[in-house]
């Protein structure tokens, strides 16, 4: 049986991890669910830093043109 969306993005990574190869020497079937989760948190994890590193740019514009403008 597979888990619900909701109960598997509650998995921490490390579980996550653990069960796909707990499967793996159990079946030859796909296995693709618990791959596809681990995928999209460091997709999420990377579009977040992205975000960060914009703003951060962002911020770094401003201040600059600021010291144009000033000088």
């Amino acid at each position: 049986m597979v888990e619900k969306l909701s109960e598997l993005r509650k998995l921490p990574k490390s579980e996550l991890e653990k069960r796909y190869d707990n499967a793996a020497e159990a079946t030859q079937g796909p296995l693709i669910y618990y791959h596809y989760e681990i995928i999209r948190r460091e997709q999420s994890r990377q579009t977040t830093w992205l975000i960060v590193l914009s703003i951060l740019v962002f911020i770094a514009t401003v201040i600059s043109a600021i010291g144009v403008f000033a000088s």
